[in-house]
């Protein structure tokens, strides 16, 4: 009767080496070999089921992609050893052995039970979508063109500005926060959403809440700032500052833990991806418009404070373990210093360049806070109308007692100049 059971398990056992040894073979072997080792993934998670690649993508979409794979290779150690302990019994077998080794390989591996539920994210999500689709609807611009959200609550006083008409309103302190929560059309509002779904999900179910909202909220201020420094005549609007600030953090966690991450190939493709659309995006944009809505500068703010927060606060799983690994931590450790100076001296130096009044950019060193088309021909003889930009009230009052005023955007002043430009203390 034992002879019988046994016959049986040991052609059960053939039959699907068999069936492995065939799916590993031939161009389909090869291309599932290729495709498994571009994922990272482990043989004992994912070669022995039945659709490896299928289950990588799962995985892949999960907190569960970013933790050490240790937990898992321990088990896959003490499965080895016990293996050869039965062989060498031969056929002594304790239970307690077989329970062990049957723990080995299945059941839930540590970082299975370390998902944090992607609350922050959902929320924000939910949100921002909301406020634009309610009041979008209601905008005779239609969705496509609908400048919608907070702002429609209270017009004004909640879209990123440093100043209105020489009115310095950089000091209004929510504006550096509440204009994430407006959006100009559905391709904004759609892809800032689908980036920080895409993105954020897989971070937060990782890092925990708080750093996710941390770095994402830090993100949209850093975002602000360097659009302040660099484009800060102009409005801001939209939760791409976050959005990529989870991207850089998502980067800089990798890049700190990159020998400790599952599926770090495909993290680095995605987030390439990502970065190259956004480069094309942005000069398809230089090339078809000469007045383009879209700040790459708050993105680029966002993305760079998001790396460097993703290094300095982010989850070093070598601190998690740092018996086992202490050279490398301390390598680490001074990178995290070094990144953590690098920010502060960011910081300062972007609080120091809005504190200037008038407020002027790093592409344009000429301060002034007030800006239209004229058309005077005693002041400039030619028959068109020109650009002038003021910095104090005197200037502003006398062009504005001129007859024939026009308001204009200062980006097309850029391209076609400014005529005059105060300079004078």
């Amino acid at each position: 009767m034992g002879f019988s059971e046994s016959e049986g398990d040991g052609t059960s056992s053939l039959g699907a080496s068999t069936v492995m040894r065939r799916r590993n073979t031939g161009c389909y072997g090869c291309c599932r070999r290729c495709c498994l080792k571009f994922v990272d993934a482990e043989h004992h998670d994912l070669l022995e089921q039945d659709d490896s690649c299928t289950a990588a993508f799962k995985h892949f979409f999960s907190g569960r992609s970013l933790d050490r794979r240790s937990a898992r290779k321990q088990k896959l150690t003490r499965s080895i050893h016990l293996q050869g302990r039965l062989r060498e019994a031969a056929g002594e077998v304790d239970p307690s052995d077989l329970g062990m080794l049957e723990g080995a390989v299945s059941g839930l591996a540590v970082e299975d039970q370390m998902d944090s539920w992607p609350i922050f994210i959902v929320l924000q999500s939910l949100a921002a979508v909301t406020l634009w689709v309610v009041f979008a609807s209601q905008d005779e611009a239609g969705f496509e063109k609908a400048l919608a959200g907070l702002e429609s609550l209270a017009t004004g006083w909640t879209t990123m500005l440093t100043h209105r008409d020489c009115t310095d309103l950089r000091w209004e302190a929510w504006r550096w926060l509440s204009y994430q929560y407006t959006h100009s059309g559905v391709w904004h509002i759609g892809f800032n959403t689908l980036l920080v779904l895409v993105v954020g999900i897989r971070l937060e179910m990782y890092h925990g809440h708080f750093r996710t909202f941390l770095v994402f909220n830090l993100g949209v201020v850093c975002a602000a700032l360097n659009f302040a420094v660099t484009d800060g005549h102009a409005e801001l609007v939209g939760m791409s500052g976050g959005a990529y600030a989870l991207m850089g953090m998502t980067f800089g966690s990798l890049m700190l833990n990159w020998s400790d991450t599952r599926y770090r190939r495909p993290e680095l493709a995605i987030l390439l991806i990502l970065f190259a659309m956004d480069v094309g995006m942005a000069y398809w944009q230089s090339v078809s418009s000469e007045e383009s809505s879209t700040s790459h500068s708050a993105h680029f703010g966002g993305y760079l404070s998001g790396f460097i927060l993703g290094i300095v606060v982010g989850r070093n799983l070598d601190e998690e373990e740092a018996a086992e690994h202490a050279t490398s931590l301390k390598c680490e450790r001074r990178v995290q210093r070094v990144m953590l100076l690098l920010g502060l001296v960011l910081l300062i130096f972007a609080l120091v360049w809005v504190a200037q009044w008038p407020p002027r950019t790093l592409y344009d060193l000429t301060p002034w806070c007030w800006h239209r088309q004229v058309f005077n021909q005693t002041l400039f003889p030619e028959f068109s109308f020109h650009c002038v930009r003021c910095k104090d009230a005197e200037c502003i009052n006398e062009f504005s007692q001129m007859n024939f005023v026009e308001e204009v955007s200062f980006r097309v002043c850029a391209v076609t100049g400014w005529r005059y430009s105060q300079v004078r203390l």
